[in-house]
């Protein structure tokens, strides 16, 4: 059977996810998480020889290194998406592969990926991304933790690009020091799984799930015809399953405006 071609982002943006094989490991100690960054700042900040800036492979806009896997908040420029997590992927797997004197694949055959296309949704991601340490039950903080770009939005403007992360917000009503504000306040608002992180199911089984997840009083009703509210709360929990937006707008007859909207109003009730 053939995969699923990469759902692509109008605005260029993406939630990257990429995993090490057979969810092993990918970072050993401080070294392999100080040689990713490093990877990272060359693909967002690259410099030549003398120090001087080069013309960027892509923004990154968030990121979190954890044992086994990476988050990015990452958006494509000249060269692809995936072009360019393959080129980070085979420059962080032939590193790791010669210190440890081993050979073979690193990560998973496929990143997964999720578009973003939203200023709501990418505070979401902003929000998500950092807090997995804490949803891992690493730190209790997500401050406290070391392998993120929490800190970079706790540095002051003068100093803010010498981190990975762009200054330029990608969205109109968005700036830098807003979104700064944003991420360091937040009180852990996402109770949703992140839609990159789970197994994704087939058309048949998605629609099984929804239907499991009309209230009982709606069951004789069609599911392109139930009132917007009871789409809403099953909207927010179909995500949670692992059904992609795609599948969602399709069985529910809404827009993906509707998902992104109902990925907000979910946030905002919980803080």
């Amino acid at each position: 059977m053939p995969r699923k071609l990469r759902v692509p982002s109008p605005s260029g943006i993406y939630h990257v996810m990429l995993r090490g094989i057979n969810r092993d490991d990918i970072f050993l100690d401080d070294i392999d998480f100080l040689k990713m960054e490093k990877i990272l700042r060359s693909l967002a900040k690259p410099v030549d020889k003398e120090g001087n800036p080069k013309p960027p492979i892509c923004k990154i806009f968030a990121y979190c290194l954890m044992t086994n896997h990476i988050h990015l908040l990452i958006a494509e420029l000249d060269e692809s998406i995936s072009d360019t997590i393959k080129r980070l992927g085979v420059a962080y797997a032939s590193y790791f592969n010669k210190r440890r004197g081993r050979s073979g694949p690193l990560f998973e055959g496929r990143f997964r990926s999720e578009p973003v296309d939203e200023a709501d949704y990418f505070i979401t991601l902003l929000h998500y991304i950092h807090y997995n340490p804490v949803k891992a039950g690493m730190v209790k903080r997500p401050g406290w933790y070391k392998w993120s770009s929490w800190h970079e939005y706790e540095l002051p403007d003068e100093t803010y690009n010498r981190g990975i992360c762009e200054q330029d917000i990608p969205f109109d009503n968005l700036n830098r020091t807003q979104v700064a504000e944003i991420v360091l306040d937040a009180k852990d608002p996402i109770s949703f799984i992140s839609p990159v992180d789970i197994e994704s199911v087939d058309d048949d089984e998605a629609e099984k799930i929804i239907k499991s997840l009309v209230p009982e009083e709606y069951r004789h009703v069609e599911l392109t015809k139930l009132p917007k509210v009871v789409k809403l709360t099953i909207t927010n929990k179909a995500k949670g399953y692992g059904l992609k937006n795609w599948q969602i707008t399709r069985i529910l007859g809404v827009s993906k405006h509707f998902i992104y909207k109902g990925r907000t109003k979910l946030t905002r009730t919980i803080k």
